[in-house]
């Protein structure tokens, strides 16, 4: 039976677990978090509280790390862990400086990591309905495609290493603007004495549709941040990032400012660990 060992049992981690067993794939999961390690193990799956020798039995690894500095951690052990020519899928949002140190640190023992972050929210991944940018070596790629597809809509094979990450940039610029879009004319409706749910039934049906507001305006509108399907805490790390390439860059985004702005008062006067969709409150406090 194929066997797959992810490291790293958050909200994305779990949700990959979940997908994988159900397809019936053998899953054995790392979280120092003994809530994680239950969540896997109500699932069917195995858990353990770090890497082992076991990593070396599975037909593919992948990470879903909170940090950079966790993620070189991770790798310097696999590359002791596993064997030569075993895949590791690298699904998070990082520094691509970061992600190259740890492509670098595998690649001395001929291990294969890919760069492969997803786009799509917590709530999609548990239903399977993200996209992942998949870049580096592409036979490498084709062999992890079948265990992609159980927790995937669709991949894309973007060149590589590294171009992943470039893309998922462009993805989370997009979903920065378009989630605070969504709060912004949820708030003018309220200013208008408009309805919220027929206003939602206009905005996800006519020309203003994106699906960001489709996805975040019911929390939007019901307040419901917690738990969230990405936490101000996560895409504060996200934006900051994609401010870092900007800058790197010299381009100019007046845009992005105003937004970056918008989550940062949003993360010092809301609990960082809410759903992304509370900078609506921002909206609100403003009108009070």
């Amino acid at each position: 039976m194929k066997s797959v060992g992810i490291i790293g049992l958050g909200i994305m981690g779990s949700a990959y677990a979940r997908n994988l067993i159900a397809a019936g794939i053998t899953v054995a999961g790392v979280d120092p978090a003994p809530e994680a390690r239950q969540r896997l193990k109500a699932l069917g799956g195995t858990p353990h509280e770090g890497p082992g020798e076991w990593l070396a039995d599975c037909d593919l690894v992948i990470l879903s790390l909170l940090s950079p500095t966790v993620m070189q951690e991770v790798c310097e052990s696999l590359a002791d862990l596993l064997r030569p020519g075993q895949v590791v899928l690298e699904t998070g949002t990082f520094r691509l400086d970061d992600k190259i140190a740890a492509y670098r640190t595998l690649a001395t023992r001929s291990i294969h990591l890919l760069d492969c972050p997803v786009s799509g929210t917590g709530a999609q991944a548990k239903d399977g309905d993200i996209l992942m940018m998949a870049s580096g070596d592409s036979d490498a790629v084709a062999s992890a495609r079948p265990f992609m597809a159980h927790f995937t809509k669709k991949v894309i094979e973007v060149g590589e290493f590294g171009m992943g990450s470039r893309l998922k940039y462009v993805a989370n610029h997009a979903v920065a603007l378009h989630n605070a879009a969504a709060a912004e004319t949820l708030a003018y409706a309220d200013a208008l004495g408009l309805d919220r749910e027929t206003t939602y039934d206009m905005l996800s049906t006519g020309a203003g549709q994106s699906k960001m507001s489709d996805l975040r305006m019911p929390l939007m509108i019901s307040r419901a941040y917690d738990p969230p399907t990405a936490s101000l805490k996560m895409f504060e790390k996200d934006l900051s990032v994609i401010g870092d390439d900007l800058r790197r860059l010299g381009l100019k985004a007046p845009l992005f400012d105003a937004v970056d702005a918008l989550y940062q008062t949003a993360s010092a006067i809301l609990p960082t660990t809410h759903d992304t969709a509370s900078v609506f409150e921002v909206y609100r406090q403003k009108k009070q």
